[in-house]
């Protein structure tokens, strides 16, 4: 009966809370759950990890880097991989900024490594699309949750410590759930 007592007073909490949507610097922290759906390296389970980002919010838009690393398990018979990837992210939203919850589009940029257990490695760019929401618990706290849809190429191989260039590219698209807290300043 506590937990549901406790559950019902943050729902109102959250729902309820009279902020609106903060211009300015933001630093965030959240986990992801990633799931490499590219033809070509879905040989790895889906996995957690951790993204880390840094953001200059305008209102309805902002400008976003983002830094994400999880470690995916290889199926049998394929080695584990860490994947890495640096982000450059426009936010746009649909949102009035006078509301709590701001719902938004995600586009940008991205350069990503995979990172084998045996030593080689892929690395590439890709194009990130998404769709994610924000809500304001006052000024200086939000919780952001995100949809994207990551299309990766990786272009360039080392296998055995030598260095190739793909060609054709390997896809390695992955499909990503960002939940984390922004600090706004």
């Amino acid at each position: 009966m506590k937990k549901i007592l406790l559950l019902a007073v943050l729902a109102v909490v959250f729902i309820a809370t009279p902020v609106m949507a903060k211009d300015g610097m933001y630093l965030g922290a959240g986990l992801v759950f990633n799931n490499i759906v590219g033809s070509d390296l879905d040989v790895y389970d889906p996995a957690g990890g951790f993204d880390f980002r840094i953001g200059r919010n305008f209102g309805s838009i902002a400008i976003e880097g983002n830094v994400l690393r999880v470690a995916h398990l290889g199926k049998p018979g394929y080695a584990d991989a860490d994947m890495t990837g640096v982000n450059l992210d426009l936010r746009v939203s649909f949102s009035q900024t006078q509301d709590p919850n701001q719902v938004y589009v995600l586009v940008g940029l991205g350069a990503y490594s995979l990172d084998l257990s045996n030593g080689n490695d892929f690395s590439g760019t890709g194009l990130n699309l998404g769709a994610g929401m924000e809500h304001f618990f006052n000024d200086q706290v939000s919780l952001n949750l995100a949809a994207i849809y990551r299309f990766i190429d990786y272009t360039d191989a080392t296998i055995g410590g030598v260095d190739y260039t793909l060609d054709p590219a390997a896809s390695g698209d992955a499909f990503s759930l960002h939940a984390g807290i922004n600090l706004y300043f």
